[in-house]
């Protein structure tokens, strides 16, 4: 009966992560990653995952730099520098960036899957939100439609920093 109830978690828990998967980076998503790129192809954005894999995997399929916890501190400084500077239009991230970085040229921010965490939204929203000069900032949050992700999303929204 043990090795039957452990088979059975082991199938939720692989049914969990391919649901998770394909809510937090369906075709769509990067689909419409690219017209958002394209319309602000002159802008500084920062591109938010949940994880390393579709950090990576927007950073292939769009050719940007991609800063995770495996980034070394040197590395990441000289991504960050590029974005600041030009060098690069659009930087990918899993998480590492939500808060304790200064990226003011960053006007574009592009949530493609997250945390539930009302505090990890409002620190990403805030890494675009820095002020300099007459800049004007957006976020997108691309959810996938029918999924927690929608639930979650509208559950956010309720924060002060929307009002």
């Amino acid at each position: 009966m043990l090795s039957s109830q452990s088979a059975q978690g082991r199938r939720a828990m692989v049914a969990y992560r391919r649901q998770r998967e394909i809510a937090f980076a369906p075709s769509a998503k990067l689909e419409y990653l690219e017209h958002l790129l394209a319309l602000h192809r002159r802008d500084r954005a920062i591109l938010f995952t949940q994880d390393n894999a579709t950090a990576y995997a927007i950073a292939r399929r769009f050719l940007v730099p991609v800063i995770t916890h495996q980034t070394k501190v040197r590395e990441r400084s000289a991504i960050l520098a590029g974005l600041t500077d030009g060098t690069y239009r659009a930087v990918a991230t899993s998480k590492v960036l939500n808060e304790g970085v200064d990226v003011p040229d960053a006007n574009v921010a592009v949530i493609l899957s997250g945390s539930g965490s009302v505090r990890e939204h409002v620190q990403r929203l805030g890494r675009v939100l820095r002020k300099k000069g007459d800049k004007r900032a957006v976020l997108y949050e691309l959810v996938t439609e029918a999924t927690t992700e929608t639930y979650t999303s509208e559950r956010r929204r309720e924060h002060s920093a929307y009002r």
